[in-house]
């Protein structure tokens, strides 16, 4: 049950996930993961956004589901910031734990998605599902590439009246799509 709407699809990636699992115990490594989520969330609530999914190591939040794209365009880029001051500040916060600190990864794109309840009927999740969706995850993993924390489609950029400045421009053929 969902319907056609235009919204923003950020895909947030913890880095090195895996490595933070090796030598520590599995509650110590709970208890750092569920630090990231609350900290991602508390980003999300802040900057308007929507927390639609979990996913291992990272999550899926939803912008523009109460507020025009240009301005949920902009909420999307403020709640990356966000989420990247957090992660400075939890790994500060953690640094005896943690041998290196925290790192992320950002990918968002807008456009059209069918957004609404979806799933197994014992556990539906309100979340968006469309070729504008994957193609925010594709920008997320380009962050590894680029080595950086966010990678933002220029329709991002434009519908949020962003000019580039100084922050690199690259054309890029993004991977399962033409």
């Amino acid at each position: 049950q969902g319907r056609e709407r235009r919204i923003v699809a950020m895909f947030v990636d913890l880095r090195d996930s895996t490595r933070l699992g090796e030598g520590r115990l599995p509650y110590d490594v709970v208890f750092i993961m569920n630090q990231f989520f609350a900290e991602m969330n508390a980003a999300l609530r802040a900057t308007g956004g929507y927390y639609a999914q979990f996913r291992g190591d990272g999550l899926l939040a939803l912008y523009g589901l109460n507020s025009p794209l240009d301005a949920a365009c902009r909420a999307a880029i403020e709640g990356a910031a966000e989420m990247q001051n957090r992660i400075e500040r939890l790994s500060r916060s953690l640094a005896a734990e943690l041998g290196e600190p925290l790192r992320i990864g950002i990918g968002i794109h807008a456009g059209v998605a069918i957004v609404g309840t979806m799933g197994p009927p014992e556990a539906p999740i309100y979340s968006a599902i469309g070729d504008m969706v994957n193609a925010a995850a594709r920008l997320e993993g380009m962050t590894k590439a680029y080595g950086c924390v966010l990678v933002v489609s220029d329709f991002v950029l434009r519908e949020a009246g962003i000019e580039a400045g100084g922050a690199a421009l690259h054309q890029v053929r993004v991977r399962g799509r033409n």
